[in-house]
């Protein structure tokens, strides 16, 4: 099994540190306006929202990769996962009426109460519509020793558009 990187003594500690009651995971949750991604139908338009993720993902490895223990070695390593499947990480839930922030927190908290699966790349994302005043949210989580908070604002970054009505790139093959 070839592997891209090992993780670093820190990085490796936040995966030896969890356990089931702690979870050593970081998540974001963004609310945003929903009219700019309606389909023709009103439907927030999901497929658009995973299109443009698959398109910028290549972007950043360590989301296709997962993690391996190396016999004899001490840290994990980063290989890449043979089996990644966008339709795992980048889920798509909605809110029952009224919609309301109370309602997206503990949803929110719901989400960031489960832990990762080891077996795959340590994120999920989850595309939340609903919201009252026709907003949708996304609440991402992902392990610590994937990221640190400038890397997961780099991501943010990447995945949203400077404008609504941008063109989805067509990720590479």
């Amino acid at each position: 099994m070839a592997f891209s990187e090992r993780l670093s003594a820190l990085d490796a500690s936040f995966l030896e540190i969890e356990e089931p009651g702690s979870h050593m995971h970081v998540g974001a949750v963004l609310v945003l306006d929903a009219v700019p991604l309606r389909d023709s139908e009103g439907r927030l338009a999901f497929d658009r929202i995973a299109a443009m993720v698959e398109a910028r993902i290549h972007d950043f490895p360590r989301y296709r990769q997962r993690i391996a223990r190396i016999p004899v070695e001490d840290h994990p390593a980063w290989v890449d996962d043979p089996d990644w499947n966008l339709q795992y990480h980048l889920r798509h839930t909605s809110l029952p009426k009224p919609g309301d922030l109370r309602q997206l927190k503990r949803l929110a908290g719901r989400i960031m109460s489960q832990q990762l699966d080891r077996g795959k790349p340590l994120w999920e994302m989850w595309i939340v519509e609903g919201l009252e005043g026709d907003r949708f949210a996304v609440i991402a989580k992902v392990h610590h020793c994937m990221i640190d908070g400038v890397s997961g604002v780099d991501l943010i970054a990447a995945l949203l558009r400077p404008t609504p009505d941008s063109p989805v790139e067509v990720a590479p093959e």
